[in-house]
């Protein structure tokens, strides 16, 4: 009987140590010694108390920072910088307020060069798949909070990125609203199963959404549990044994705060 081939990681975080220098000469240091992987077709949440380090992570792994020791690696190679395939969606809508909603969506295809018709099939294409078909003419001012981020998670998908790096999308968006795009953004991914890294400090969230929850300690960050959610979607939060997992992150949270 033939082995079994181990399927290499698509994300992998190797002793990442990320030092900041402030301006007053003061060392402070947001990640030590990170080892993190993501497969293909994941979606991992990175859960832990604000100021662990998690956006830190995330801007490493889209290119826009550089680790001060340790690798980061796509598909086995250094990650050197941004690239289309690892898409971001920041918790500020960043939403270009001069463009319009659709205009704003085909942004990644303008940049690879595809024509204004085309660019703007793909934009009605995405638009629909977050239900803002309707609002492809208005500006971004004329839409509610929910409705921005919508726009950019359409945005960040135009550009069919094989990573979707999402960093506190719903963070600022009141609770309901949160709650409607916690599932709208799972029907999204079942379309086409993209990878997602999705950063919370809700313990909710990450139970909802995830397949993983990756949990850090507090500042300086590390890893500190990594869990398998074995719920099965759709998911409710009545399910018997929700509120037993939602104790125990608690519980690994308040013991990562002890640690540092």
């Amino acid at each position: 009987m033939a082995e079994a081939v181990a399927v290499r990681p698509l994300i992998e975080t190797r002793g990442v140590r990320r030092e900041f220098v402030l301006d007053g000469g003061e060392r402070v240091l947001a990640l030590d010694g990170v080892d993190i992987e993501v497969h293909d077709k994941e979606f991992v949440c990175l859960l832990g108390p604000s100021g662990c380090g998690k956006s830190t992570w995330l801007r490493l792994v889209a290119g826009l920072d550089e680790p001060t020791t340790g690798e980061i690696l796509y598909k086995g190679e250094p990650v050197k910088g941004p690239g289309r395939e690892r898409g971001m969606v920041f918790q500020e809508y960043s939403l270009l307020p001069w463009r319009t909603v659709a205009e704003n969506v085909a942004l990644g295809p303008e940049f690879n060069g595809a024509g204004k018709r085309e660019r703007r099939e793909m934009a009605m294409d995405y638009l629909a798949r977050v239900g803002l078909e309707k609002f492809a003419d208005a500006k971004p001012h004329e839409l509610s909070g929910g409705m921005r981020q919508r726009a950019a998670i359409a945005r960040a998908l135009a550009n069919d990125p094989e990573v979707l790096l999402m960093d506190e999308p719903f963070g600022a968006l009141d609770a309901h609203t949160r709650v409607l795009l916690q599932k709208e953004l799972l029907r999204i991914w079942e379309l086409d199963r993209k990878t997602v890294v999705f950063v919370t400090h809700s313990v909710d969230e990450a139970l909802f959404l995830a397949d993983r929850i990756v949990v850090m300690t507090a500042h300086p960050g590390h890893v500190l549990e990594d869990i398998r959610v074995k719920f099965e979607r759709p998911r409710h939060r009545s399910v018997a044994g929700y509120g037993e997992m939602t104790e125990r992150i608690f519980a690994l949270l308040e013991s990562g705060e002890q640690e540092n």
